[in-house]
């Protein structure tokens, strides 16, 4: 519990502060999006691939990997239909913003942040090394994710005081999820093997459907730094 809750506000306060110093500078946004994102793609697949399933299918088989499936279903349809649920990283150095987005972007860090916690609280519940585990994958991915929503929020309209202090907030929605993931599943006689395998599809979809593609369109060498920086990860 202790390590979880550490873990939770570290990757919370961690995100948002290098995203309130990062913003001063858009050559080092620059960077970290083309960079830091591939590197955490590199992150989420070794968590998933590495620890996520090998964890799931001992505790219940190979039928784990329908919840693999199931998941990332799930969050094809539900990016698919809420398009501010999650962006691509290559919107996050856009300069051309609806007011509106703002919030919308607000509401979708929210979610997004419960998401990243129910994860987070599930992976704690095999053991603390796979907690930390998660816990850099999920740090990796959100840091970029935050520069570029407090970019965003700035853009339209909000003052910095009023981006920190809702950013805050919505940062705090990941240790709710991580606590009410960790509870329930220490609790209740839950079927942990397809809760691994939903939070591995989790980490391969995002790394996937959208890192992937970012390094695809953005790379203009073949075998450039961002395919390094996956592979590093």
């Amino acid at each position: 519990f202790v390590y979880l809750t550490v873990a939770a506000v570290s990757a919370g306060l961690l995100s948002l502060v290098v995203a309130i110093i990062l913003i001063q500078s858009s050559a080092w946004i620059q960077y970290l999006v083309k960079l830091g994102t591939p590197f955490a793609a590199g992150v989420l697949l070794i968590a998933a691939f590495r620890d996520l399933l090998p964890h799931g299918v001992e505790d219940q088989g190979v039928s784990v990997l329908n919840g693999t499936l199931i998941a990332i279903l799930i969050f094809f349809l539900i990016e698919k239909g809420f398009r501010n649920f999650h962006h691509h990283h290559e919107e996050d150095i856009g300069e051309n913003r609806n007011p509106a987005q703002g919030w919308l972007f607000l509401i979708g860090d929210v979610f997004h942040n419960v998401l990243d916690g129910i994860a987070l609280g599930s992976a704690f519940l095999i053991n603390p090394s796979t907690g930390f585990i998660a816990t850099i994958a999920l740090v990796s991915h959100d840091i970029p994710l935050e520069v570029g929503e407090f970019g965003i929020q700035l853009r339209s309209g909000f003052t910095k005081r009023q981006t920190i202090i809702r950013n805050l907030l919505s940062s705090s929605t990941l240790l709710i999820g991580a606590l009410a993931a960790f509870y329930s599943g220490s609790v209740i006689e839950m079927p942990l093997g397809y809760l691994y395998g939903g939070i591995a599809g989790f980490f391969i979809y995002i790394a996937l459907s959208d890192i992937v593609p970012t390094i695809h369109s953005s790379e203009n060498r073949r075998y450039g730094l961002q395919t390094g920086f996956l592979i590093l990860g």
